[in-house]
């Protein structure tokens, strides 16, 4: 580790296939610490037509000509960690398990910047489990990567609460930002801290979210339905079937208006608002996106649809 201007200097590299990690690697850019390389998933095959391209992490590290590597498997990641030689690696939702042999390769190892407070909500969508939850609080803790899907020992763990309007990506973006002064000063210690170990019991799972998870089912609760939309409406989006064929929904919200809906999933307009009954109140839709089509107004919905008397979310 190099000293410069007082300060410790460290090559990083950090390994992420997510834009949540932007404002941690605009931090490292800015700050004493050196760049060495972003490492993130491989190309892969998207959309209807299924083209390969990059993830939109490796787009934006391209056109900003930073260094990219997209190890498809255990040995070339060992080769571009031999090759770049990091002293320390940062991980954030990078969304793999580093193999334990590599683990030591570098010599201050391996830290994870994880969004919840750990043990609680380990895995891969810690955020929108929180807010599924009906959690109040959640947090950010760095930890020292070990074998085990994030168990390994705590350098730093900080509670932030959850507001009522939070969505995933508002509550990742606020989280990131707080982490990144404590992400900093572990880096500055590393090596002369010793991180404590995570506590045996008490431990949660959040594991990685389904698109069936994001169907709704109108028989629930209006507040579990709102929790939903706020947790998932980004990725991978909510969605009913209308008439048999699958239907995005966006813009959903509680309203008190005099209707003649009877059973949970029913839908009509009113007063120019797509309603749905839920399985406690009524639920307005802003926005739908039908099978086929792009994103549209509800009440052009409505009309294209041709509602009457019994049409349903089903």
């Amino acid at each position: 580790m190099l000293q410069t201007a007082g300060l410790f200097r460290v090559q990083l590299s950090v390994a992420s296939s997510s834009l949540v990690s932007l404002p941690i690697i605009g931090a490292i850019l800015e700050s004493n610490h050196e760049l060495g390389s972003i490492i993130t998933n491989p190309d892969k095959p998207t959309g209807r037509g299924k083209k390969v391209e990059a993830n939109e992490l490796a787009k934006w590290a391209e056109s900003k000509n930073l260094p990219v590597a997209k190890p498809a498997d255990t040995s070339e990641l060992n080769r571009h960690l031999l090759e770049v030689q990091p002293q320390l690696i940062v991980t954030v939702a990078y969304g793999r398990l580093i193999p334990v042999e590599l683990l030591h390769g570098p010599r201050f190892g391996w830290i994870n910047l994880h969004f919840s407070l750990l043990p609680k909500l380990r895995g891969a969508a810690p955020v929108q489990w929180a807010i599924l939850n009906g959690e109040t609080t959640t947090g950010y803790t760095i930890f020292k990567l070990d074998k085990g899907m994030d168990t390994g020992p705590v350098y730093v763990s900080k509670e932030v609460n959850i507001g009522e309007e939070d969505t995933t990506p508002i509550l990742l973006e606020r989280l990131g930002n707080l982490a990144i002064p404590d992400l900093f000063e572990v880096i500055s210690t590393i090596g002369k801290t010793r991180p404590t170990p995570q506590p045996l019991s008490g431990f949660t799972l959040a594991p990685k979210i389904s698109k069936e998870m994001a169907r709704i089912d109108w028989n629930s609760q209006t507040e579990t339905i709102l929790r939903q939309e706020r947790a998932l409406s980004d990725n991978p989006g909510i969605w009913s079937t209308f008439n048999g064929e699958r239907i995005g929904l966006f813009g959903l919200h509680e309203v008190l208006l005099t209707n003649s809906l009877k059973a949970c999933g029913d839908i009509e307009v009113v007063e120019g608002k797509l309603l749905v009954r839920s399985g406690d109140s009524i639920i307005a839709i802003d926005e739908v996106i039908p099978a086929g089509k792009n994103r549209m107004n509800s009440q052009d919905f409505a009309r294209g649809a041709r509602l009457v008397s019994g049409s349903k979310f089903e």
